[in-house]
């Protein structure tokens, strides 16, 4: 039980998946404005770009994350810790969504979920 999150390729297929990396899930949520209740999220290549250039600069700059990357409680959101386990989940972010930017197309839109 805990914060499980998955982000699809917009009706093709899940191209990532986190466990527990509640600073990018609270990421998600308040630069869509929407609202945290396990309903899906459309985002744009061009949010994907944007949190992992985000991800970048709190990985060069780690005491950033606090202002760029907050950690987001939540009931088995696992920890609120900036720690090596936080930059483990945003260096994973980054390798994940480059992956996904270099082979989108740039009208890509994607579907974001989270489940606990």
């Amino acid at each position: 039980m805990g914060l499980d999150m998955w982000l699809y390729e917009k009706q093709v297929k899940e191209v990532a998946y986190w466990r527990k990396a509640n600073a990018i899930h609270g990421w998600i949520i308040n630069h869509t404005n929407s609202v945290d209740d396990c309903t899906p999220i459309e985002l744009t290549k061009e949010s994907l770009i944007e949190l992992r250039d985000t991800c970048k600069e709190v990985l060069f700059y780690p005491s950033k994350a606090n202002e760029l990357l907050p950690t987001t409680p939540g009931f088995f959101f696992g920890s609120y810790q900036i720690d090596d386990w936080y930059l483990r989940n945003v260096k994973d972010t980054i390798e994940k969504l480059t992956t996904i930017i270099d082979h989108s197309a740039d009208d890509a839109i994607f579907e974001y979920q989270a489940s606990w």
